[in-house]
């Protein structure tokens, strides 16, 4: 890594890079664009095999060992009045790049990882966006909702899984990293871009437990960027790879987030009386042509043979056994979400998980069900 020193980052970030279990102090000494190893990206794409074309990324230089640039200004972001604008302004920036957190991603399972381009930012953009709107209330808590808590809602959302390009592990950390290299003049507004930062650096459970920052000590900019991304689950989560894999390479019985997120045909939520309610459409049928690979060829998801032995030697039905198995998988998810509700409505009481199908065989249960719920403690 380079010996070079960069001006100190905002504080929140200064904070994180003094403990020993982040890799932000090495990432701030560097402007090079170098995998958690070292590899310089280009090199770790080549060697990959991932395809590439070094104009999709307008914020790295075309060097051997790419150097990062600037290409935003803060100032002028700041100043724009909605998120499509912003929107808009950020692609500039990013070219095609988050097309490939795809492809770098799925190197890390098996049978490939959750998606993380674009349709996991813009879900988590527009939700987060609605969630703050919804709660009335600016990213720093201290005036109404308005366009400036709109853009950096918008900021956040789009760039709090960039970090993944160099390590997954650390992604929210170079995630915030990335910012400070990519944005210029933000030094004009210290104030708004530290708020940016500590949202994406705190938007992961194992980084706020190990720099000890609770939720509670955050802010609505974060709680709406946390809650956005714990809840979107679903079949626009899986990625290219785990489709590619499908039944034939056992993709659904050796992975279980694949199999859930499979049978997930949208989740969406709402603000009823007291309560929150993110909904789960369940459905094991009406699959698009791109989900045959996880059929056996009748337009119906395959199910683990745990599943189907249960409905037949017990009669349990399948949205039972899916709700026992997305408590296991999704409990710390459903539990850091629901924090984060409670800290932007303190007008909400209980945060319920709510399943729904409407069953045409009679092995899923029609209706609705509550597949988990907590009360304001």
């Amino acid at each position: 890594m380079s010996s070079r020193t960069q001006k100190k980052p905002p504080k929140s970030t200064t904070q994180a890079s003094e403990h020993p279990q982040t890799f932000l102090n090495k990432a701030l000494s560097n402007t090079r664009f170098l995998r958690q190893d070292d590899t310089p990206f280009w090199k770790f794409l080549k060697e990959s095999n991932i395809p590439y074309d070094k104009s999709d990324f307008p914020f790295l230089t075309y060097h051997p060992q790419p150097q990062l640039r600037k290409v935003y200004n803060f100032p002028e972001f700041l100043h724009l009045g909605s998120r499509g604008s912003a929107l808009s302004y950020l692609y500039q920036g990013f070219g095609k790049a988050l097309d490939y957190v795809g492809p770098v991603l799925d190197l890390e399972r098996e049978h490939g990882f959750n998606d993380h381009t674009d349709r996991h930012t813009l879900w988590v953009t527009q939700n987060g966006v609605e969630l703050l709107q919804r709660a009335g209330v600016s990213y720093d808590g201290r005036s109404e909702y308005g366009a400036k808590s709109e853009v950096l809602m918008t900021l956040v959302g789009m760039t709090h899984d960039l970090g993944n390009f160099l390590s997954r592990k650390e992604h929210s950390t170079y995630s915030a990293w990335l910012l400070t290299k990519m944005f210029d003049k933000w030094q004009e507004h210290p104030y708004e871009f530290n708020h940016a930062l500590y949202a994406i650096l705190f938007h992961e459970e194992p980084v706020l437990i190990a720099l000890d920052q609770p939720l509670e000590k955050g802010t609505p900019l974060q709680w709406a960027l946390v809650a956005a991304d714990k809840m979107h689950v679903g079949r626009e989560r899986i990625g290219d790879r785990s489709f590619a894999s499908g039944v034939k390479h056992k993709a659904l019985e050796k992975d279980k987030h694949i199999f859930l997120n499979a049978l997930i045909v949208r989740s969406s939520w709402h603000v009823g009386v007291e309560e929150f309610v993110w909904h789960l459409d369940f459905s094991v049928e009406q699959l698009e042509k791109k989900f045959e690979s996880f059929t056996k060829g009748n337009n119906r998801i395959w199910m683990p043979g745990l599943i189907q032995r249960l409905f037949i030697q017990k009669g349990v039905r399948y949205r039972d056994s899916f709700a026992k198995m997305f408590n296991e998988i999704y409990g710390d998810r459903m539990k850091l979400a629901a924090k984060s509700i409670f800290l932007l409505y303190p007008f909400v009481s209980k945060f319920r998980v709510e399943l729904s199908d409407n069953d045409t065989r009679a092995k899923v249960g029609s209706g609705s069900m509550t597949v988990w719920e907590v009360s304001r403690s």
